[in-house]
């Protein structure tokens, strides 16, 4: 199951651009096979891919002449992100290395008439919204350090799936939780998700997967932990 981490920002642009402006700028050639491309916009948010190819080495097996190889071979890597104008933040659905390679392209796109900060997640926050959610279904809670009936520490994982209240049991442990695992059901479809305490979050779904009313009961929880 792919997964992906998604990494908050807060965005200012310090002139106005029409929105063909904003697209034409962004899909304008970077690198040699380097590239943004918009998938959907409005005035409101725009959503595209960052693509750019990158050489790796792989061993491999020559049958012909019965001996591992080292083949150097072109992969290209995607990363989505998402654009709100009129909330003023950015989602990118990648790595850390990959979401610098965004912002730095958005700089250059803009001459630097831009600013980004990188907003972090508040996981006491995290667990305060999900814990006023319905059609949340908390599996398992791993925690540190847990204090046992004997006076013993341990680290632990619980599993909450069968929990009737799962956040009383989260809530008492909440300072020594590392991460928590859940489904969010929103409409019909299921979101598996898992959150750290590092403000982290991992997604077991490509952006493009989800439809608006996903996407907004996630974008609902960013910002009220990304505050």
């Amino acid at each position: 199951m792919a997964s992906n981490s998604v990494l908050l920002y807060r965005i200012e642009l310090y002139r106005e651009y029409p929105v063909d402006d904003i697209v034409s700028r962004l899909e304008s050639s970077l690198l040699d096979e380097t590239r943004i491309i918009v998938d959907h916009y409005n005035e409101f948010s725009l959503a595209g891919i960052y693509i750019y190819s990158e050489i790796y080495k792989s061993q491999e097996y020559n049958f012909e002449t019965n001996v591992f190889e080292v083949v150097t071979r072109k992969k290209y890597v995607i990363t989505e992100f998402h654009i709100d104008f009129k909330n003023h933040f950015m989602d990118i659905w990648g790595n850390t290395k990959n979401a610098q390679k965004i912002i730095t392209s958005l700089s250059l796109a803009f001459d630097n008439h831009i600013a980004i900060e990188a907003l972090e997640m508040k996981f006491t926050r995290m667990i305060e919204y999900l814990s006023k959610e319905e059609g949340i279904y908390v599996g398992k809670v791993t925690a540190r350090q847990v204090v046992l009936s004997d006076g013993l520490l341990a680290d632990c994982t619980f599993n909450l799936s069968n929990e009737e209240m799962p956040f009383e049991m989260i809530d008492k442990y909440k300072k020594n939780i590392q991460k928590i695992s859940f489904k969010w059901k929103c409409e019909e479809l299921v979101i598996s998700m898992v959150i750290h305490m590092s403000g982290a979050i991992t997604i077991y779904k490509t952006r493009r997967m989800l439809n608006d009313n996903e996407l907004e009961c996630i974008y609902k929880m960013l910002l009220y932990a990304g505050r």
